[in-house]
């Protein structure tokens, strides 16, 4: 202001200028991982994994911090302990980030919205809140009653098994697999509680499951051991079970082999690491004939016996007894003399014995309360021990029991329908109440007079059921054929205690028989004389299978069933059928409390093997039993080698389907059968090519979506015609069994058009088929989206346009889109690309990480390197103001031919990913390969090339600057990793690798830079190159992270000069500011010169006009020694004293 009487007035006018100082390394890490995690005190929810804050982006400054934002970074392992190496759900950007946070204090995080925690496998889908009447199967207060023998100490050694809760543990991912080798140590026990039979295995010597109580288990315990070492005499005999054993060498191995070649049922063998002579007995029916089943009777011969050191007697095999504590096993030397190995298992609870803990949901109650679920053999044994004086009147609906002994195999000495042992298995029933009825769904029967069939029923206070009586058809009206009163009269005349039979007299189902017991308990029945029973409409194909049960089935009839295989009725015709109020329960089995429908968006990664395909018939997609009515009746089948016959043991035919297990990477391999199929071979005399005609199975071409021997993947159906209807239900309803789907034309509106394929194409099924990722859709198919009916165009369209008001309106709708071949997403590769594309609609859309006061300099997505071309657009975006750390596929191998392939491309991948590398870029580095490192608690994990390479960087920049190759061993040291290597696919385990000179140089020709280890000097980054297209400066690392810098600091210099006027003197400034910041750089070794332009040359008066100003500037930026070289001369004595003279 002006003075306006005497004074002094001093103003300070700030001149000084300076370019502000960098922050330093500060990246971006794009992650996924759980949602609603604990933070790291865990004393809350991590706020960076809720969904309100999912895609915001997080400034980081230490590790306290990431893990109270995030949570601790989650590596799954499997139920053993052991970490899942290149598992999809690892949280490698998180643990990334961690490792980085431990040397610098700046980072970006943004997690996208995806919840990985909702990816972990199950062959069962996600549930909510359960529904009044849920049941559960709580298997953490559930006891087993397992108890193993032991001869040597004379006592019982009570068992807890592994409980397997996840088919990831069982051989091919399914329920009904053996457990996986890897699972547990020998002598475990595991229960697969993933399937309703819960079968019971143990490990054995050889590290193979056996289920209890099998031959294959009986033919794993010894019954005599011989010491190794043990000779014997050539051509010496004994005799075992009356058959002379001779031996044919002096060897313990002779023996095993003269054992083994001889006596029905029993097998030799020397264990090949104790060396000692083993002898076993399957424990099939044949054994000693006077001692009965399942011994050895040893008698002297010329010797051999006294040589083996064996006592002559009998010897019995190991024994799986189920008995009540009450028949405790007499196994004792004195007693039975059981071998090492026999199982009693008990099936009361006193005293550790089985308690199967089985709940109900109650809403009112909000919670689960246990049901008494008591140990039984038979559904008739359960009816009398619950209720023996009423016969089953006296039961409530909803009574549980659990069988033992599934099958009911029941072998005993001498016996001539039944020579299976009894196995360790058992599954759990529910009492349905009233009378036992079934009512025939094949009306006005008729019948041979003179046919007969075999009955027994339960009575009061009997445990057996009674003794067969025979039903004995006749004709009222004196012909060979009688109708249905007339069967009714034959049934009352066969003086049955409980049973009734009656012909229906209203409704559908009029003129059709019953058959009722009327106490509500068991009756077992099969045909013995023609097929009366099969012709009144009861018969196997009309029975659901035991244990099994589908509800409203139009074909099967309610209460009736199967025979278990085991059942000595008729196991030898298989023809026996049963009529039970006792159904099989519909349970959760879990070690915590079960849910109920998911909430709208829940994603599900089911991973049964399991797959509804269908065929197009020329019209439409049908059931492929419908299109090919002799192909096998259970659908494709699934196994690890070729199927020689059908599922049920008939010739194949053509167009049989089977999926190949063994190589679950690339599922599904789907094969047809064609018996006259093309068959190339080379005869060997004269290398000539032959081919011939004849049956085989043809791989179909998962890619081929246009003619008739392709496949469509899409969602087609959840359920048949008949299960669609919801009934009131607002939920998507139970899905239908593979098996009806088969017969069932049925397609959901949203399936593929079948105008669009051609005859014979098949349609894999993705809604209702198994091993990929789901999403529940709320109200999905509703009258809004597919209105009215009956016209073209209204209603369900793929349906005859009927109304889809009544149908189950929420659907699973597959999230783990097809690839862009049209083959399907699989394993876990559905997995992954519902990760993958979650990440890239995260980067490509989230507007904060493209704002300028962002300040990162690196971009990461630590595991994924389909981002790299999403990372490189958002640096675009940002006018490549960062560098791009890319990484390698876990499983890429250590060869010179797999990286280049890789890295060329040679797929012919279309995005980057596993398959090949597509993108490059200057500001690009990727690296190879991944690391050996450990997690937050110590456990060993892999982790991917960008976790060792962003906290290599960092160390880089903290001791050097940016412009500084963070290369060798001076600044390239990787100290967060113990080893390199890459993941084995077919094993999935960690493969340690030394990237080698050769393998070095081929890495280099394809830009890719190697993480070696060095002796002396550990691992080590020993590459810098940008995967750029040609040559320049810019393909060095270097010098594109001193472009990345010299962009942001330039950008600071000249922001203060905006709206300056344009001229000489800001010129001059502006010109005087960067050729100051530049000379800097200069003295700290990132350039060799420059040169700055800035005045009326390059600024017009054009330009000046447009309000444009030019600062031009060129400089020569130091490169990085990649290239030694020193030639050694050698001198003759004196030569080189001479040479400096």
């Amino acid at each position: 202001m002006a003075l306006t009487s005497p004074g002094v007035e001093v103003s300070v006018i700030n001149e000084s200028f300076y370019v502000p100082s960098d922050a330093g390394t500060t990246p971006l890490f794009i992650v996924a991982s759980s949602q609603d995690k604990n933070n790291g005190a865990g004393d809350g929810t991590a706020a960076g994994t809720q969904t309100a804050n999912a895609n915001t982006v997080y400034l980081i400054s230490s590790q306290r911090e990431l893990t109270e934002t995030f949570g601790d970074p989650k590596f799954y392992t499997d139920t053993s302990g052991n970490p899942l190496h290149g598992y999809e759900l690892n949280e490698y950007g998180l643990q990334a980030a961690y490792s980085f946070l431990g040397v610098a204090n700046r980072a970006y995080v943004l997690r996208a919205n995806v919840n990985t925690g909702e990816l972990v496998g199950s062959a069962t889908r996600p549930t909510a809140n359960p529904e009044d009447g849920t049941y559960w199967f709580d298997l953490a207060s559930s006891s087993y009653g397992i108890f193993e023998w032991s001869k040597t100490n004379q006592k019982f050694t009570a068992i807890t098994p592994t409980l397997i809760t996840s088919v990831s543990d069982l051989v091919g991912n399914s329920s009904t697999g053996v457990p996986k080798q890897r699972l547990g140590s020998i002598g475990d026990y595991a229960i697969n509680t993933t399937h309703v039979t819960n079968k019971i295995y143990k490990k054995n010597a050889s590290n193979e499951w056996n289920h209890v109580g099998s031959s294959a288990w009986h033919a794993a315990l010894p019954i005599i051991t011989v010491a190794s070492g043990t000779t014997v005499t050539n051509s010496a005999t004994m005799q075992m079970n009356g058959v002379q054993i001779q031996t044919g060498g002096t060897a313990l191995s002779n023996v095993a082999t003269a054992i083994g070649s001889n006596v029905t049922n029993v097998t030799a063998s020397v264990n090949s690491v104790t060396g000692n002579l083993e002898i076993f007995h399957n424990g099939q029916a044949i054994g000693d004939s006077s001692a009965g089943t399942n011994t050895i009777r040893f008698e002297e011969g010329t010797g051999l016996l006294a040589e083996l050191g064996i006592t002559a007697g009998t010897y019995k095999g190991p024994k799986f007894l189920q008995a009540a504590h009450t028949s405790r096993p007499t196994w004792k030397t004195a007693d039975e003399d059981r071998p090492n190995g026999s199982v009693w298992f008990k099936t009361t609870s006193a005293n550790s014995g089985a308690n199967i803990v089985t709940k109900l949901y109650s809403a009112s109650g909000g919670g689960f309360s246990q049901v008494s679920s008591p140990l039984h053999a038979t559904n008739h044994q359960a009816i009398f021990k619950l209720d023996p004086a009423n016969g089953g009147t006296g039961l409530s609906t909803g009574d549980l029991y659990v069988q033992f002994n599934v099958t009911e195999e029941s072998m005993t000495s001498g016996s001539t329908t039944d020579t299976t042992n009894n196995v360790g298995d058992f599954q759990i029933f529910r009492y349905e109440g009233g009378e036992t009825i079934i009512q025939s769904k094949t009306t006005f029967p008729s019948f041979t007079a003179g046919e007969t069939f075999s009955m027994q029923e339960s009575l009061k206070n009997q445990e057996a059921l009674d003794t067969a009586k025979t039903v004995t058809m006749i004709s009222g009206d004196g012909s060979t054929l009688g109708d249905a009163d007339d069967f009714v009269t034959a049934f009352s005349t066969a003086g049955f205690t409980n049973l009734e039979a009656s012909v229906i007299t209203s409704g559908e189902l009029t003129g059709a028989i019953q058959i009722k017991h009327k106490l509500g308990g068991e009756f077992r029945m099969f045909d013995t004389l023609g097929t009366p029973l099969a012709d009144a409409g009861f018969s196997a194909t009309t029975a659901h299978s035991y244990g099994t049960y589908t509800a409203n089935s139009t074909t099967l009839i309610d209460n009736l069933y199967d025979l278990p295989t085991g059942e000595s009725l008729d196991s030898t015709a298989n023809t026996g059928i049963m009529a039970s109020n006792f159904k099989r329960l519909s349970y959760t089995a879990s070690m915590s409390a079960p849910t109920n429908e998911p909430a709208d968006g829940t994603l599900w990664y089911n991973t049964s093997l399991e797959a509804d395909i269908m065929a197009h018939n020329g019209t439409t997609f049908v059931g492929y039993l419908t299109a090919y009515s002799s192909t096998d009746p259970e659908g494709p089948q699934f196994s690890a080698t070729a199927p020689t016959t059908q599922s049920d043991g008939t010739p194949l035919v053509t167009n049989d389907l089977w999926i190949d297990t063994s190589d679950l990477e690339n599922y599904p391999k789907l094969y047809k059968y064609n018996t006259a199929a093309t068959l190339s071979s080379t005869n060997t005399a004269n290398q000539v090519a032959v081919t011939t005609t004849g049956a085989a199975w043809e791989l179909v071409d998962n890619t081929d979506q246009t003619t008739e021997d392709g496949v469509v993947f899409a969602d087609a159906r959840w359920q048949t015609t008949t299960e669609k209807n919801a009934n009131g239900s607002t939920q998507a309803g139970d899905q239908s069994s593979i098996k009806d789907l088969l017969s069932d034309g049925f397609l959901d509106p949203d399936a593929p058009d079948p105008s669009l394929y051609p005859q014979g194409i098949l349609l894999f099924n993705t809604r209702r088929s198994g091993y990929n990722v789901k999403e529940y859709k709320n109200d999905y198919i509703n009258t809004t989206k597919y209105p009215g009916s009956g016209s073209a165009g209204l209603g369900n369209i793929r349906a005859s346009n009927e109304s889809v008001a009544g149908y189950f309106p929420d659907r699973w709708v597959t999230k783990s889109s097809n690839n862009a071949d049209g083959s399907g997403s699989f394993g876990r590769k559905s997995q992954r690309k519902v990760i993958v594309e979650q990440l890239k609609s995260e980067i490509d859309t989230n507007q904060a990480v493209r704002e300028d006061q962002r300040g990162y300099n690196v971009i990461a997505v630590p595991g994924y390197p389909e981002l790299i071309s999403n990372m490189i657009n958002l640096n675009t975006d940002r006018n490549n103001t960062a560098f791009i750390v890319g990484d390698t596929p876990l499983r890429l191998e250590g060869t010179s031919t797999a990286i280049q392939n890789w890295a060329n491309n040679t797929a012919s991948a279309l995005d980057n990913g596993e398959d090949g590398l597509i993108s490059s870029s200057e500001y690009l580095g990727v690296f190879y390969p991944s690391g050996l490192s450990t997690d937050n608690t110590g456990k060993q994990i892999v982790v991917p090339p960008s976790h060792m390479m962003m906290r290599t960087l960092a160390n880089n920049d903290s001791i050097a600057f940016p412009w500084f190759a963070p290369a060798g061993t001076r600044r390239g040291l990787v100290d967060n990793a113990t080893s390199v290597g890459y993941i084995e696919a077919s094993t999935g385990e960690f493969e340690a690798i030394s990237v080698t000179e050769s393998v070095r140089d081929s890495m280099h020709e394809v830009k890719v830079n190697p993480i070696t280890f060095f002796s002396g000097a550990g691992i080590v980054n020993f590459g810098n190159l940008t995967k750029v297209s040609s040559s320049s400066a810019l393909d060095r690392i270097n010098v594109a992270r001193l472009a990345v810098y010299l962009r942001t600091q330039l950008d600071a210099i000249a922001k203060p000069f905006i709206f300056e006027p344009n001229d000489e003197l800001t010129r001059n400034e502006i010109r005087q500011a960067v050729e100051s910041f530049l000379l800097e750089l200069v003295g700290q070794r990132a350039l060799f010169d420059f040169l700055v332009v800035c005045d009326e040359t390059n600024n017009t008066t054009t330009r000046v006009d447009r309000n444009e100003l030019y600062v031009d500037i060129a400089i020569e930026p130091i490169k990085s020694v990649e290239f030694i070289y020193i030639p050694l001369r050698i001198k003759n004595t004196g030569e080189i004293a001479k040479l400096g003279q």
